[in-house]
Formats: C-alpha cells, structure tokens, sequence
C-alpha cells in the first residue's frame, strides 16, 4: 500500500520518508490556507462592488474603484509618504518604550511578592481608564507634536506586557527556583536560565498582542489633534465627507498592522527550545 514502509527498509529510511510526508502535507495545509484568505478578500471585494450604488448609496459606503484610485493617488504622492512615516515613527516609539519600561518594572516587582501586592491595586485602576479619555490630557500636556502620541502608543502597550510578564515570572516552579538555589546558582544565573526561559513566552505574546495596539494609540492621538500622520489623512477626509479617503485610510492602517504583526511571528522561533507535547490525531498547521 501507498504510504506504507517497504518491507527491508531501514529506520532511518522510515523516519525520512514519514518526515517528507509531514511535510508536504504542511505545504498543501498553507497553500489551502492562503487559497481561503484571498478567496475570502476577493469575495468581499465583490460583494462591496455588488452593494455600493445598488443597495447603498456609493456616499456611505463609496465603491472599490473609487477607494483603489484614492489609494493609487496616494501612493504616487510624496505627502502621502511624509504622513505615513510621522505614524509608523511614534508607533515604533511608543512600542519600545512603554514595552521596555514594562518589562524593566514588572521584573523587580514580580520577584519581590509583597511590594507587587502592595502596588498592584494602583496598576488596575490605571489600567481601567480608557486611553481615549486620556488623550486629551496627553495633548494638553505635551502639545500636537509627537510626543503625545509617543505616550498614547506607549500607554496602550505597557500594561499588557507588564501584567503578562508578571504572570510569566510568576509561573516558574518555585521548586525549581528551590534545586537552582541548593546547586549553587548564583541570582544572575537563576534570571537567565529560568527565569527568563519561564517569562519570554508570556512576553513574546504580550509584545504580538501589543504592536498593534501601540498603532491604535498613535492613530488615536492623530484623530484626536494633529496636522501629520495617517489618522489626520483620514480625519481630514472624513471632515469633507470623502468617504472614498475614509475607507482607503482604513484600509493602509490595516495593512501596516497586518505587516507589523507579522514582522513578529519570526519571534516564535525563540520558543523552539520547548518541547512540543502532541496527542494522536492533532493537526497543527
């Protein structure tokens, strides 16, 4: 039968030959998976077609060759390109900082128990106030350059990473910290061979999760106040009842989160070192 070992063979043989199985079936898995992804892009594309100027007025919902021509527009224009970079400049700001600050204060704390006790009510209240209301403030404070929207990338990010970064430190064996200790582990040591194997998979989530929450605190601030950047293009069309420029802005902020996303998958990579448990039958793409 096919697939099935041939009688003599080594297992070197067998083993090579199950592990270009698994292989190609993870190729025809992507390939599948890709093939479902711009089927499905390709569908909306057509059915937005379909609507706009049959079932909705174009003025609400505008048509894909309005956006594609606006989108065209900008991308032949300098301007265009001016503003992008002032967003994607405070994004990458605001992520380093408020991700680099989490992590410098939620390692201290999470090794001293009593003082995150002491200190932890403070964070959730923090954490409970809506960055939007806050942005307001963040202007007031810092003006329409920049900075504020630095600070509201910066405030989107931190607490995700500083809560999960606790929690990584947290999780480690407090028995396995025990026998590090009995064998002579200096503190150093212990931090870089299990503490921070124990924590990098909860912060390398936190910091997925994050980078496009850090875009959204940066477009926020542009909404909110501001003569640069992507979400002032957006805002400004959207004042001049220019649906086409609303959508097409829309459409660039996704595809930067999109990319910046996946800039970070190689990241995983990181998490080879664990062993992977599988049960009969699961399927992992």
């Amino acid at each position: 039968m096919s697939g099935q070992p041939a009688k003599g063979a080594t297992s070197e043989q067998v083993l090579d030959g199950v592990r270009r199985r698994h292989a190609r079936r993870r190729r025809a898995r992507r390939a599948l998976v890709w093939a479902g992804r711009i089927g499905v892009a390709v569908g909306a594309v057509v059915v937005w077609d379909l609507v706009s100027g049959t079932l909705v007025r174009p003025f609400f919902i505008s048509s894909p060759q309005a956006v594609a021509a606006r989108l065209l527009d900008w991308f032949g224009s300098a301007d265009f390109w001016f503003h992008a970079r002032f967003t994607l400049t405070s994004t990458a700001l605001g992520f380093l900082s408020g991700a680099t600050l989490a992590v410098l204060l939620a390692w201290p704390l999470a090794l001293r128990r009593v003082a995150y006790r002491v200190v932890e009510p403070y964070f959730l209240i923090a954490y409970s106030i809506p960055a939007v209301a806050l942005g307001p403030v963040f202007i007031l404070w810092f003006g329409i350059g920049l900075a504020p929207k630095i600070v509201l990338a910066a405030y989107f990010v931190f607490f995700v990473v500083f809560i999960n970064t606790v929690e990584g430190i947290r999780q480690v064996p407090q028995g396995l910290l025990d026998v590090t200790r009995v064998m002579g582990g200096a503190r150093w040591a212990t931090m870089r061979s299990v503490l921070l194997p124990g924590a990098l998979p909860y912060v390398l989530a936190a910091l997925r999760v994050t980078l496009p929450a850090a875009m959204i605190g940066a477009v926020v601030g542009e909404f909110i106040a501001s003569n640069r950047g992507i979400g002032y293009l957006t805002r400004a069309a959207a004042g001049r009842y220019q649906t086409a420029g609303v959508i097409a802005g829309t459409i660039v902020l996704a595809a930067i989160v999109l990319l910046l996303s996946m800039s970070l998958r190689p990241l995983s990579r990181v998490l080879r070192w664990r062993p992977e448990v599988r049960l009969r039958g699961d399927d992992v793409v």
